[in-house]
């Protein structure tokens, strides 16, 4: 799909709060999201997920790594029954993002204190990096991280912006799971 393409037919979902399957790709990594984009800048978007009808946490992308846009019949059935269940009205932007940049977007969401999932989906580095984040610096963020026993890790782990494909924070599994850490 065109960029020009890909643009129009994100602001329509953005504009019009429709439930959109976004196909997203770098490299040789393709993965999907998919949920209700709630803002968009020029070069991010901010989407609230959604998953066998339950809306979710948020998401963070690059726009440059969304390869395909979808609203077709498969999608319009999912959002009547989300609308139809009243799961819709939970559809909001909570915390206000400033998308201009990676900086602008994680000082935002570091100001909200919550836990954030850090991804780079590419599978030569492929990397998810759960935990607090730390420091903000030019190019990268720092992250505490913990692993899957819930252990805090001593120091941060460094991501640098040009490889996270994906930002996730409020999302049920990182609220939860940070909940029950261990120093």
């Amino acid at each position: 799909m065109k960029k020009k393409k890909i643009i129009q037919k994100l602001d329509k979902h953005c504009s019009e709060k429709l439930y959109v399957r976004i196909t997203r790709k770098k490299g040789s990594f393709e993965g999907i999201s998919t949920g209700f984009i709630l803002d968009k800048s020029s070069n991010f978007i901010l989407l609230q997920e959604t998953n066998e009808f339950r809306v979710l946490g948020f998401q963070i992308f690059p726009i440059q790594t969304i390869k395909h846009v979808r609203f077709n019949k498969n999608d319009k059935t999912i959002h009547r029954i989300l609308n139809e269940e009243g799961l819709i009205s939970e559809v909001k932007a909570k915390y206000k993002i400033d998308l201009t940049n990676w900086n602008t977007i994680v000082n935002d969401v570091k100001a909200t204190q919550l836990t954030v999932i850090s991804e780079c989906e590419h599978p030569k580095q492929n990397y998810f990096c759960i935990g607090y984040l730390k420091r903000i610096n030019k190019k990268s963020i720092s992250i505490r991280y913990f692993n899957a026993q819930g252990i805090l890790d001593k120091k941060n782990t460094k991501h640098k912006f040009e490889d996270i494909t994906k930002l996730s924070f409020d999302d049920r599994y990182a609220n939860v799971f940070s909940k029950y850490l261990i120093e």
